[in-house]
């Protein structure tokens, strides 16, 4: 199983963008903040974008989703 590490890596294992996009329903400007300045998704997106990393047998860390009393590693 592949494990990202980053918002890009995400993106990246799910196909790109405008695959993020058809997924949680976000616009390509919101999409791209999440793996530029941001590099984190909104939390209501994790479910969704957890389910399809199963899919794509990935995994990613829940710090990537702003989840609470998830700390990021040093």
């Amino acid at each position: 199983m592949r494990k990202c590490r980053t918002a890009q890596d995400v993106v990246d294992a799910l196909g790109g963008l405008q695959a993020v996009c058809e997924l949680t329903g976000a616009n390509i400007k919101q999409a791209w903040n999440w793996t530029g300045r941001a590099d984190s998704f909104p939390a209501s997106t994790y479910v969704v974008m957890t389910r399809a990393l199963r899919r794509h047998k990935c995994t990613a860390p829940p710090c990537l989703w702003n989840q609470r009393g998830v700390k990021r590693a040093a």
